[in-house]
């Protein structure tokens, strides 16, 4: 079984996905599943690589990122609302730091956290997807 994000490296590796440029600095959001649990933490890169982006790392990132505060679901949890967006804060910082202009993750569950934070600090951001981002610049 593969990650969504290793299976679009193999092809990336194989030569049997081709990428048009992004050419933006974009910031990747580690999931905690898939980077500390499932060990995928590179497989994003490549893709990113092969999409031209400046990758800008976020400090703590890779095997070692910090959660964005929804792991595992959490996300569902209501009476974990307080715990989880303090989770959320420190990545928003973290983020903010990193000053890419674009964002992305591999995991849904991130995505929704995200869009519970945006929404609850009226943050500026917004996050993406990898495959969407893949979807987006495939080559003809």
């Amino acid at each position: 079984m593969l990650h969504i994000s290793e299976y679009l490296a193999s092809l990336v590796e194989s030569g049997r996905l081709r990428l048009k440029p992004l050419n933006k600095s974009l910031s990747f959001h580690d999931p905690c599943q898939v980077s500390r649990r499932g060990g995928a933490s590179q497989a994003p890169r490549k893709v990113l690589a092969a999409l031209g982006v400046e990758l800008r790392e976020l400090s703590d990132h890779a095997d070692a990122a910090w959660c964005c505060g929804g792991g595992g679901g959490v996300v569902a949890v209501k009476r974990a609302d307080a715990l989880r967006r303090g989770a959320f804060r420190i990545k928003m910082e973290e983020i903010d730091a990193a000053g890419a202009e674009l964002l992305a993750t591999s995991c849904a569950n991130c995505r929704l956290t995200f869009d519970d934070g945006q929404q609850f600090y009226k943050w500026d951001k917004a996050m993406g997807s990898l495959l969407e981002l893949v979807a987006d610049r495939l080559e003809a």
